[in-house]
């Protein structure tokens, strides 16, 4: 991100107003954003469905 760009500064603004912050590291293996970005390796993010976000989030995928 640049500060010099308005769509930056505002994503930046976004960002800490809703207690965000844009990683810059991969996730922690134990997250189900991790389990998402694995199965997606593996399989494609084309082949991720809502179900899928579903079990990441109970921790079944």
């Amino acid at each position: 991100m640049s500060n010099d760009h308005a769509q930056d500064i505002g994503l930046r603004f976004a960002l800490q107003a809703t207690g965000f912050e844009l990683a810059t590291e991969p996730p922690a293996s134990d997250t189900p954003l991790a389990h998402i970005l694995a199965f997606a390796d593996e399989h494609g993010y084309e082949a991720l469905t809502d179900e899928h976000f579903e079990a990441a989030k109970r921790g079944t995928l």
